[in-house]
C-alpha cells in the first residue's frame, strides 16, 4: 500500500503536466486503462497463477458496478478534475477518502457510528468545502477551479464506493484474476465516453518526455498501483487501505515546493488542517465515544 500510495502521489504532477497540452483527460484514461488491461492479461498468461479459475456468474454484477465505480468514473472525473484545478487540491480533496468509506460503512454495512468519528466526518467535509470554494485562485476563471475540485470530490466518493464493493471479492479470487475482470469491464464502459477523442491524438507530436510520463502513468500509476491494492485489499480492511490515502497530500506537497515551486495559501493550510484533524478523530479509538 506504501507502495501504490507512492505512486499514485507522484502521478498528480505527471498527469497534471501532460494536460492539455498533449494529450486531453479522457485521451489519457482511455490510454491508461487499455494499456493496464493488455498488461494484466500478459501477466496472468505468464505466471499462470489464476489459470483455471472461473468468477461465479453473481459476482459479474459487482465487478461490473467496481469497474464503474473505481476504473471509468474515478478515472474520468479524476484527470477531468486535476485538469482544472491543482495538486495539491487534489491530494488534499482525496484525503477524506477513509472518512467517506467510514460513512458508507455506516450506511451500507451497518458498522457502529461513533461520536468523536462523526465529528472528524464533518471537519473533514469542512475542510474539504473550503477547498471547493476557495478553488482556483491560480486560474484566470475561478470557477474552474471550484468545478475541478466538485469533480475531484466526486472522484474520490466513487473509488470510496469502489474499496467496499470489491473488499468481498478479494479474499475469494486470486488479484489478476479479479484485475483482469475489472479492467476489462472498465474498458467496456469507457468506450463510448472516451474512444472517439483518441482519434484526434498526434502520437507523431510527442517527445521523450511525454511518452516517458504516458509510460508512467500506464505502467506505475494504472497496473502496478492497482495490482498492489487488490493485494493490499485481501489482506487488509477497506479502512485501512484507505487510511494510506492521508501519505498523498505530503508527497504532493513536497513534490510542488521543490521542483515545481508551488505555493501555499493560508486556505489550503486551514482546509488541511480540518481534514487532518478529521482524520485523527475517524481514526481514534476511544471507549467512552
Amino acid at each position: 500500500m506504501a507502495g501504490a500510495t507512492l505512486l499514485f502521489g507522484l502521478n498528480y504532477w505527471v498527469a497534471k503536466g501532460m494536460m492539455p497540452d498533449h494529450l486531453m483527460p479522457l485521451q489519457i484514461v482511455f490510454l491508461r486503462v487499455f494499456g493496464a488491461l493488455v498488461l494484466i492479461w500478459m501477466l496472468e498468461w505468464i505466471t499462470g497463477k489464476s489459470k483455471g479459475q472461473r468468477i461465479e456468474k453473481k459476482d459479474h454484477y459487482r465487478l461490473a458496478f467496481a469497474a464503474l465505480t473505481g476504473i471509468t468514473l474515478n478515472q474520468a472525473l479524476f484527470f477531468t478534475g486535476l485538469s482544472i484545478t491543482t495538486p495539491i487540491d487534489t491530494a488534499i480533496i482525496n484525503s477524506t477518502n477513509p472518512m467517506i468509506v467510514l460513512l458508507l460503512s455506516v450506511i451500507f454495512l451497518h458498522q457502529p457510528a461513533k461520536k468523536l468519528k462523526i465529528l472528524g466526518v464533518l471537519l473533514g467535509f469542512s475542510g474539504t468545502l473550503i477547498l471547493i470554494l476557495a478553488g482556483g485562485e491560480s486560474y484566470p476563471l475561478h470557477m474552474g477551479g471550484i468545478k475541478g475540485n466538485i469533480l475531484i470530490v466526486l472522484n474520490t466518493l466513487c473509488w470510496s464506493i469502489y474499496l467496499i464493493i470489491i473488499k468481498p471479492l478479494t479474499g475469494k479470487y486470486h488479484p489478476y484474476v479479479l484485475m483482469r475482470w475489472i479492467f476489462l469491464y472498465g474498458f467496456i464502459l469507457l468506450i463510448p465516453i472516451a474512444a472517439t477523442s483518441v482519434t484526434s491524438i498526434h502520437f507523431d507530436s510527442f517527445t521523450l518526455t511525454t511518452w516517458g510520463s504516458l509510460i508512467y502513468i500506464i505502467v506505475g500509476t494504472t497496473f502496478l498501483a492497482y495490482l498492489f491494492i487488490t493485494f493490499g485489499l485481501s489482506r487488509l480492511t477497506p479502512s485501512v487501505v484507505a487510511f494510506y490515502t492521508y501519505l498523498q497530500p505530503v508527497i504532493v506537497a513536497v513534490v510542488g515546493i521543490l521542483i515545481f515551486s508551488e505555493g501555499i495559501s493560508m486556505y489550503k493550510i486551514v482546509a488541511t488542517l480540518l481534514i487532518f484533524t478529521g482524520i485523527y478523530l475517524v481514526n481514534k479509538n476511544t471507549s467512552n465515544t
